[in-house]
């Protein structure tokens, strides 16, 4: 009988010290002397993410990691989220901008280390909170921009500033669009240049996605409107996997104005279940709570988007932020409704097995928006956030995050091996 060659024996992956997880952000007590609150998640939801940061740390992930955020007119900005990006990419590697909105509802949405703009006196607005539409088709991302013009264009590109530590790279443009009845045709162009034409007209709402490789390097990728009918664009992801050894990491910001669980309800699910699921993030944030005026209807509306979330991307583990702190003109105690809506975000989270962070609490608790305020962090409007109030509650909440990764790793040592 022909001898058979033995199995191999498997790679031993040896146990990960968890290290690993040292805190990569500035965790010190200089401006709010509050300790930094823990991720509260007694159902280990964040175990899946974890695991996939841990594969970027062995060297052992297979595709980028991908990190969704939604939130209100304090993400518009991208201080708080564009710090999370530029730390974890610094730490991980930068797998791309990600995604940004080609829309301008309101004057404040900007993106950090990012060109991108449109003709935007050709266009019309859409965002299910200032800007309404019958048909709700907002997108994932609650905006979007509509023009039946000729020469209506937006454009995305990576950033020039020459100090730029990410964002300077690109090798593949992902642009989300509408497919409609009576839609009209838009052309492709990268860095000038005509690439492709796409016809957007469709027999009914669907969510149109084109996929454009490029050779890695600066580029500008710009959808010029034919003015054959009307075409809807929702916006661009950048994209930049790494090297199998380190494919990086990724942060879309979701952020739209006045956003609130009430509105997110209120968004077609035919498109936009289709562009989470081409997302396909590894974790999402949600990051929203001062806009609400009814409290009690709010956990009901939050549990609805969140299982519109979980329909779309079932197994993807969801942290929920509370809102920040705020108070009324001329009290020196917190306002009574965003007291309530913290406790209402910890109960959402405990209900829908999801994990949660007290933003408030790691402001410093009761009317902690105040000191804020006095020094320049926080708007004389005591809810949105300026670059260095943002980027301080951006590294608390790594140093949080970081916390959290090294218990897992402690009690998982053989986290991110080769399944």
């Amino acid at each position: 009988m022909e001898a058979h060659d033995a199995a191999p024996a498997p790679i031993a992956c040896p146990a990960m010290d968890a290290r690993a997880a040292l805190p990569f952000a500035t965790c010190d007590a200089k401006v709010v002397k509050t300790p930094v609150p823990g991720i509260e998640d007694p159902g280990a939801a964040l175990r899946p993410f974890y695991d996939k940061l841990a594969a970027l740390e062995r060297g052992t992930a297979t595709r980028p990691v991908r990190i969704g955020m939604y939130g209100d007119s304090n993400l518009t900005s991208d201080f708080l989220s564009g710090q999370l990006r530029r730390v974890l990419q610094e730490r991980y590697g930068d797998a791309g901008h990600g995604w940004v909105s080609l829309s301008r509802p309101w004057g404040s949405y900007r993106h950090e280390d990012v060109v991108s703009g449109g003709f935007w006196d050709m266009f019309k607005m859409y965002a299910p909170t200032t800007h309404v539409t019958q048909d709700k088709e907002y997108g994932f991302a609650n905006m979007a921009a509509q023009s039946s013009d000729a020469g209506a264009a937006v454009w995305a590109a990576t950033t020039q500033d020459p100090k730029a530590t990410v964002g300077t790279l690109v090798s593949r443009f992902e642009l989300h669009y509408l497919r409609q009845p009576h839609g009209g045709a838009f052309t492709i162009q990268i860095d000038k240049k005509d690439v492709k034409t796409v016809e957007t007209r469709a027999d009914a709402f669907g969510a149109g996605i084109e996929t454009l490789d490029v050779e890695e390097g600066s580029h500008e990728m710009r959808a010029v409107v034919k003015g054959t009918g009307p075409v809807r664009f929702f916006g661009v992801s950048l994209d930049r996997p790494g090297p199998p050894a380190r494919p990086g990491i990724q942060l879309d910001s979701l952020g739209a104005g006045s956003l609130s669980f009430r509105r997110l309800v209120r968004v077609a699910e035919d498109v936009r279940r289709p562009q989470l699921a081409a997302r396909a993030y590894d974790l999402i944030v949600i990051w929203l709570g001062m806009n609400v005026m009814f409290v009690p209807p709010n956990e009901a509306m939050a549990k609805e988007f969140i299982q519109d979330l979980r329909d779309a991307l079932p197994a993807t583990p969801i942290l929920i932020l509370s809102p920040s702190d705020t108070v009324k003109d001329g009290e020196t105690r917190s306002d009574p409704r965003i007291v309530a809506v913290v406790k209402q975000m910890r109960k959402v989270a405990a209900d829908t097995g999801s994990a949660f962070w007290d933003f408030r609490e790691a402001m410093g608790g009761d009317a902690s928006v105040l000191p804020f305020t006095q020094r320049g962090l926080v708007g004389e409007d005591h809810i949105h956030f300026g670059r260095e109030g943002g980027k301080l509650m951006a590294n608390r909440l790594l140093c949080a995050m970081t916390a959290s990764f090294g218990a897992h790793l402690a009690a998982h040592p053989e986290a991110g091996c080769p399944q």
